[in-house]
């Protein structure tokens, strides 16, 4: 009787394919030619992408199979020929599914497994202790850095202050160049642009060499040069001086010139003084530093350490679970996957069935 209907419903496929026409209505989509004509992969969806243990592995695996074989063969009944190869394959997977129950007493390879196991057990409480012991040092590094003095930037002169002084002693030795060096060049305003633009460069000169070499421990040199200098201006002055009045006048700018020099070297001495506080700042923030940076790759390093002790542990944990559920008895693991094997291969003949009779859905499953 089963074979006489599957013999009519056969027969009205065909005609279907022979008269182009769509039985329940136009909703119902044969797949083209083209499409058919290019067979899928027996393997597709055999794999399961997601892991969740051997037995529902096996289970999904022989499901899909068994499903695909009927697919792509067509049949709508039951063929002994693809009972009998499935059934086979269905035993072959079960007993290479299957293992023995984990017992380190009488396996010389789970005893090895439960050695590391302990040995890593053992190791991961050591790297917890040091991992606290790190997460401590480097808390506390970090209060430390925090309770240091900040260096803060480098002592510096402002730029403001540093420009009025080489003004300064551009003003006391321009007249001094004007007068007996660059008077002979018959344009006085290009002798005055002359004076002043030396001057500048012998203001900026004394000016940046006091202020920069306040760090070395020959600070006097710089001193006695301006002073040497402002007392050789003085004589130049007062070589061409004609009268008392540009005596005198020589005089005053020679004090001015050392006067300015000695404010110069008093302003550097003050930061000499913030310099060495600065220094000693600084060094005490850098070690702050070091500590606390090398506290924090200490963790770093216990705390991968421990990750991949954890890591490890969890693997071998695993393997035994594994082995616990995959300790079953050989003939219900057999029967077990047989069953799976029958349910996908008679969804398959479903599938087969459905789309003869027009159903939407198993006709799209199939293309």
């Amino acid at each position: 009787m089963q074979t006489e209907q599957n013999d009519r419903l056969l027969e009205q496929g065909e005609n279907m394919k022979d008269n182009g026409s769509k039985p329940n209505g136009s909703y119902a989509d044969t797949p083209d030619i083209a499409t058919v004509n290019v067979p899928p992969d027996p393997l597709s969806d055999v794999v399961s992408p997601v892991h969740s243990g051997s037995v529902l592995e096996m289970q999904t695996g022989l499901f899909n199979l068994a499903r695909n074989r009927a697919l792509q063969s067509g049949t709508v009944e039951a063929r002994p020929e693809d009972i009998e190869a499935l059934t086979d394959h269905a035993r072959a997977m079960a007993r290479q599914t299957y293992r023995d129950k984990y017992d380190p007493s009488k396996n010389i390879h789970d005893e090895m497994h439960e050695a590391e196991y302990r040995r890593d057990c053992a190791r991961r409480t050591e790297a917890e202790h040091a991992e606290g012991h790190a997460a401590a040092n480097l808390r506390d590094a970090e209060m430390k850095l925090a309770a240091t003095p900040k260096a803060g930037p480098t002592p510096h002169v402002h730029p403001l202050l540093t420009a009025a002084f080489i003004v300064a002693i551009t003003l006391t030795v321009a007249p001094t160049l004007h007068d007996n060096f660059f008077l002979s060049m018959g344009d006085d305003l290009l002798a005055w642009f002359a004076a002043a633009l030396s001057s500048a460069f012998v203001g900026a000169m004394l000016t940046l060499a006091i202020l920069s070499g306040r760090r070395t421990k020959c600070t006097w040199v710089g001193v006695a040069a301006g002073v040497i200098l402002g007392v050789g201006l003085g004589a130049v002055r007062l070589s061409s001086a004609n009268g008392a009045a540009e005596g005198t006048f020589a005089v005053g700018l020679t004090i001015v010139e050392i006067a300015a020099v000695l404010l110069l070297e008093w302003l550097a001495s003050g930061l000499r003084t913030r310099d060495g506080e600065w220094l000693q700042r600084q060094a005490a923030e850098t070690v702050a530093a070091a500590e606390r940076d090398a506290a924090h790759a200490d963790l770093t390093r216990w705390q991968v350490r421990v990750k991949d002790l954890n890591e490890s542990i969890a693997a071998k944990i695993d393997l035994v679970e594994n082995r616990f559920n995959r300790n079953i008895q050989l003939p219900e693991l057999e029967a077990v996957a047989i069953k799976a094997m029958m349910d996908g291969y008679n969804a398959g003949i479903t599938e087969n069935i459905g789309r003869i009779r027009g159903v939407r859905y198993a006709t799209r499953r199939t293309m």
